[in-house]
């Protein structure tokens, strides 16, 4: 199954990505994030670096794909959306990684 990663990062001051995170790095973390529950009706996984959460990316009237993801860092956002995405998160990790499924 082919996913996605469109990097960027919600809310973010900084307008980017972690310095630390290459883009590589984030695509091979969102491949093996674990599935959360659904931030406002939008999927939502946490990997090891960041948590991600589904695009809104559309061809014409239909979202273009399930699992397009934006990087949310923890380190680029701030304490209340971080403490909601660790919220959604809290319950994961008997589910697996979400390529898997």
């Amino acid at each position: 199954m082919f996913t996605a990663l469109l990097i960027a990062s919600l809310v973010a001051p900084s307008g980017g990505a972690s310095a630390t995170a290459s883009v590589d790095d984030l695509q091979t973390d969102f491949e093996t994030a674990i599935a959360c529950r659904q931030i406002d009706g939008r999927k939502v996984w946490k990997g090891d670096i960041a948590y991600y959460i589904q695009s809104y990316v559309y061809e014409g009237e239909a979202a273009a794909a399930d699992e397009v993801a934006d990087a949310v860092l923890p380190e680029d956002n701030t304490p209340e959306t971080v403490k909601e995405f660790e919220e959604a998160c809290a319950l994961a990790g008997s589910a697996g990684p979400h390529a898997r499924k």
